[in-house]
């Protein structure tokens, strides 16, 4: 709107009212009005959706809508031209009708003059302007309040999740420590211990004195805190997103037999048997060998652990065809099983089951963690069914790749 020049709507059926109204404005000094007259009520709605003017003036008694009418319908299509009513002498019920249904201002016809109607023209636009002005900044602030609260939600959000991985930090650190204390103990007291022995002249003694099972414990020793090393830095690895598979058409059929046969000795050691079952015509599938077999090993080696002597541990494989095929392997032990309330801990780090290995194994307790982290990498699944005294089952699906489907298919 230029402040020389303000559109104005008059909308009134009456001709001689509009010529005194358009009269009185052309009386106003130094503001031109330029105004434009409409005699009903359609054509009043019409003109107040389209906008485009800066004040309407409005007659009440119009035809088949009164002006109230009109008001409250271009209000609900949210016309935003502030109106001032127009009524006759002894309406004022009328006004105070049309103040409540949102008009500017009203004037009784007959007793307003050229700076009446000027100021009040004047003040309805002004506070229109405020009006607006005061909505905006209202939904600015009811934007700003909810990406507020949706901040402060996050924010709360990732603060109990730094707060779990902090105490989850702790636990993990903690536990490392202590399980790396009391081998380094023992290396220690019995190297110094052998040291001792050399420095008095006699290192043959040692032997004589049982220097070979101290040395075999120093070896257990060391082995058990490098497996803890290695599975800490894998752990490390895969939490830091850097879990680097280095995927291949492989024969998991093959593999899993080459994997039996590396730990046909460790189960010897038991009087255990290891038998490879599998089924006809296993589709190959893309996967990283060496962090396969690093979950076979995982699962071959607990159940060996866990499992009395003489027993016998079955490694399947089962090819799947059809949409979202998967190849599943799974190794089935006769061991003491795990009770329920124990298998959702056995996958998270440092998580043990209360059963022990029945030839005083250790554990580092991050194995199958890492191989569940390893399975899922490559977009499988890892699981364990178990009924307590009657053994588990530890599966691992694995999706067959679409291409791979065809050719076994050709």
């Amino acid at each position: 709107m230029n402040d020389s020049e303000i559109k104005v709507l008059v909308v009134d059926d009456d001709e001689v009212d509009h010529l005194v109204t358009r009269r009185l404005l052309r009386d106003v000094p130094r503001t031109r009005y330029d105004v434009t007259w409409l005699s009903s009520s359609d054509e009043a709605i019409q003109a107040l959706r389209a906008g485009g003017y800066d004040v309407c003036l409005l007659d009440f008694r119009l035809d088949a809508r009164t002006g109230l009418d009109v008001v409250r319908e271009v209000n609900h299509l949210g016309c935003a031209i502030p109106i001032i009513m127009l009524t006759g002498v002894g309406d004022e019920e009328i006004d105070i009708a049309a103040m409540s249904a949102g008009v500017a201002d009203y004037l009784v016809k007959g007793r307003f003059d050229a700076q009446n109607l000027e100021r009040t023209i004047r003040y309805a636009i002004e506070h229109k302007r405020t009006q607006l002005k005061l909505k905006q900044y209202a939904d600015t602030l009811e934007e700003s309040n909810r990406q507020l609260l949706q901040m402060h939600e996050e924010l709360a959000a990732k603060n109990a999740e730094l707060v779990r991985l902090n105490e989850e930090k702790n636990r993990f650190v903690g536990m490392a420590a202590h399980d790396l204390r009391n081998p380094l103990g023992v290396i220690l007291g019995y190297s110094d211990f052998m040291l001792m022995t050399q420095r008095r002249g006699e290192p043959s003694s040692l032997l004589k004195e049982g220097g070979v099972e101290i040395v075999n414990m120093i070896r257990s020793s060391s082995k058990f805190m490098l497996s803890l090393i290695n599975d800490l830095l894998d752990v490390s690895m895969i939490e830091l997103g850097k879990l680097n598979l280095d995927k291949k058409s492989t024969d998991v059929v093959q593999l899993v037999a080459s994997n039996v046969a590396l730990n046909m000795v460790l189960a010897g050691q038991k009087n255990m048997k290891l038998v490879v079952e599998s089924d006809d015509g296993v589709p190959r599938i893309e996967v990283d060998v060496h962090k396969l077999e690093q979950v076979l090993n995982n699962l071959i080696s607990n159940a060996i652990h866990y499992s009395p002597p003489g027993t016998t541990i079955r490694v399947r494989v089962e090819g799947g065809r059809g949409q979202d095929a998967e190849v599943i392997l799974s190794v089935k032990d006769e061991g003491p099983g795990i009770a329920a309330e124990d298998i959702g801990k056995i996958f998270r780090p440092f998580g043990r089951a209360r059963t022990v290995s029945t030839g005083g194994e250790r554990s580092t307790g991050l194995g199958l963690a890492i191989a569940q982290r390893i399975v899922e990498g490559h977009g499988g699944r890892i699981w364990v069914e178990s009924v307590v005294s009657r053994g588990s089952t530890f599966f691992v699906a694995l999706p067959v790749a679409p291409s791979e489907e065809k050719e076994e298919a050709a």
